[in-house]
């Protein structure tokens, strides 16, 4: 996420606040007004970093993904951690369901802003790449099995992940427990 990585830190702050409006508000509420509210800084400090609602919406977007990308990857090297680190993207904890809050807001209005799903469509295409050699390199070292065609496994490991925070993220009854449970025997059968 090379983009995202140049935020300053009062950028990533102001985008942390966007992705909160977006997540306990609503993607329309979002404006330089409601961010910096929520930054507790003032309009014209947003402006400074974010001279247009677009600008700081993209921004907000590429900081999502980064903080879910740190999570994943972190959950990853944690050598004790049994479970998928695709879990730290589904609705498990409050971090997790702000961002996918985020995540399905911001896929809902690519799909009517141009300027968004460009955007959104690399950000996904970049995940399917990262799932692709994820599984090439477990097909490498025996952990997968060597006919299992990467592209389609990646595919359908979004559309297992997208579907789940889709289906699971206004649901406050459903526990990480069984949303991991979820993740483990969609990914063996995916996998398998």
């Amino acid at each position: 996420m090379s983009e995202s990585a140049s935020l300053t830190d009062a950028q990533a702050a102001i985008a942390d606040a966007a992705i909160t409006v977006i997540a306990n508000r609503g993607f329309d509420v979002v404006s330089v007004r409601s961010a910096a509210a929520e930054a507790g800084m003032s309009p014209g400090a947003v402006q400074y970093h974010f001279p247009s609602r677009q600008l700081l919406l993209q921004a907000a977007f590429r900081r999502s993904v980064q903080r879910q990308d740190v999570r994943a990857l972190a959950a990853g090297r944690d050598a004790n951690e049994k479970r998928s680190p695709l879990r730290e993207l589904l609705p498990i904890g409050p971090e997790q369901r702000e961002d996918a809050l985020a995540w399905v807001a911001f896929g809902a209005a690519a799909s009517t802003r141009p300027w968004l799903a460009e955007l959104y469509r690399r950000e996904l295409d970049n995940f399917r790449e990262k799932l692709e050699e994820a599984f090439s390199s477990a097909i490498e070292s025996g952990r997968l099995r060597e006919d299992l065609d990467v592209s389609l496994a990646a595919r359908l490991v979004t559309a297992l992940v997208n579907g789940l925070t889709l289906d699971y993220i206004n649901s406050p009854g459903t526990e990480p427990a069984e949303l991991d449970a979820m993740l483990e025997s969609g990914l063996a059968r995916i996998l398998a």
